[in-house]
C-alpha cells in the first residue's frame, strides 16, 4: 500500500487555510478517503458524499489538529466516521453462532486486488465495516467496536465471519 507522504510545509500551508496548499492536500489524498468510504458504504453516491464531507471538516478543524504529523491518520478517522454515519441503516451485523468454524489462514491461490476487491465489496455491510476497519485500517476492536457501536466481541466474531465469506467467496471466484 502506498504510503502519502506530506511535508510540513504543506501542512502548515493547509493550517493557515490557503486554498491553492487545500486543493493540493486534496489532490494528493482523495483516492485515499474516496477508496475508504467506498470500501465500506460500496455505493459510490454515499462514499463521494463522504468525501465531500471529509474534506469540509478537516478544513474546518485543522487548526485544531494538535500533532500536524498525524494529518493522514486524522483524515482516515474522520472519513471512517463520516461512513458509518452514512451508512448507520446498512452497517447490520449478522447473529453469529459461538461455535463457527475457525478460519483456515492458509491461502494458496493466486488472486489480484480486483478480485478480492470483489468480494470484500460482497460482504454484508456489518462485516464489511468490521473488516475494513481493523483488518485494512488498522483499527483495534475496541476503537472499531466503539465506531460502530458494537461490543469488541462483536467486533472480533464479524471480522471473523468477514474472512470465512471471503475465503469462501474467493476460492469460488477462482473456480469460475
Amino acid at each position: 500500500m502506498n504510503q502519502i507522504q506530506l511535508d510540513s510545509e504543506l501542512i502548515e500551508r493547509v493550517i493557515s487555510q490557503e486554498r491553492k496548499a487545500q486543493f493540493q492536500l486534496f489532490e494528493l489524498t482523495k483516492r485515499m478517503v474516496y477508496s475508504l468510504a467506498f470500501r465500506m458504504l460500496n455505493d459510490e453516491e454515499l462514499a463521494h458524499d463522504v468525501l465531500q464531507d471529509t474534506y469540509i471538516e478537516v478544513f474546518q478543524q485543522i487548526r485544531n489538529l494538535k500533532h500536524p504529523e498525524a494529518l493522514i491518520s486524522w483524515m482516515k478517522t474522520i472519513a471512517a466516521r463520516k461512513s458509518i454515519k452514512a451508512g448507520k441503516r446498512q452497517f447490520e451485523f449478522d447473529q453469529l453462532d459461538q461455535h463457527h468454524d475457525p478460519v483456515d489462514n492458509q491461502f494458496d491461490s493466486w488472486f489480484d486486488g480486483e478480485l478480492l476487491d470483489q468480494a470484500i465489496r460482497a460482504l454484508p455491510p456489518g462485516a464489511r465495516a468490521v473488516f475494513m476497519l481493523t483488518a485494512v485500517e488498522g483499527y483495534s476492536h475496541k476503537e472499531a467496536a466503539n465506531l460502530l457501536g458494537i461490543s469488541d466481541s462483536t467486533s472480533k466474531s464479524q471480522l471473523n465471519y468477514a474472512k470465512k465469506l471471503l475465503k469462501t467467496r474467493i476460492q469460488t471466484l477462482l473456480r469460475a
